[in-house]
């Protein structure tokens, strides 16, 4: 019981970030792309928090994300999962044991995954579309990053500061 509400919890705190990441795109500074505030928060619930999101729940938040912005169902859920099990691999590797390269890690992965996503939606719609908001999404994505893992590690500090 205690693993189904832990991910029914997990489900919601991460459909409750894509409804903020959705919303954020209603702001004009964010009206051509909005960050990808899920692609953030799943590398820093995999490497800092160790919580694992199930295949099956980044799955369904990729399909639901992909009805709600009208995009080409499916390629979402390949983004969130192919985040999960490249960075799940690498928390594993021996050369990723120190906290000072996260940025570059979250960086390789997010360009990797967004990469393919691109080329999937570039064969599917057989055009190249517009590269500035694309460009836009990936620069404002990298620079939110270091923003919310020191906002964490903030937050860890403070906590471990009242618990002693």
């Amino acid at each position: 019981m205690y693993k189904i509400s832990k991910s029914f919890l997990l489900f919601i705190s991460l459909f409750f970030l894509m409804n903020i990441e959705i919303s954020l795109s209603f702001f004009s500074i964010f009206h051509t792309a909005s960050p990808s505030l899920i692609s953030i928060a799943i590398f820093l619930c995999i490497k800092k928090l160790n919580i694992k999101p199930s295949n099956l729940i980044l799955f369904l938040l990729g399909i639901i994300n992909d009805v709600i912005f009208g995009g080409n169902l499916g390629t979402n859920s390949i983004q969130l999962l192919l985040i999960k099990i490249v960075t799940e691999r690498l928390s594993f590797e021996d050369i990723n044991k120190k906290n000072d390269q996260d940025w570059m890690y979250f960086t390789l992965i997010f360009i990797t995954s967004f990469s393919i996503i691109f080329l999937i939606n570039t064969i599917a719609n057989a055009s190249i579309p517009d590269l500035s908001p694309i460009l836009f999404h990936i620069g404002v994505t990298l620079m939110l990053f270091p923003i919310i893992n020191l906002s964490l590690d903030f937050m860890y500090f403070i906590t471990n500061i009242l618990k002693s």
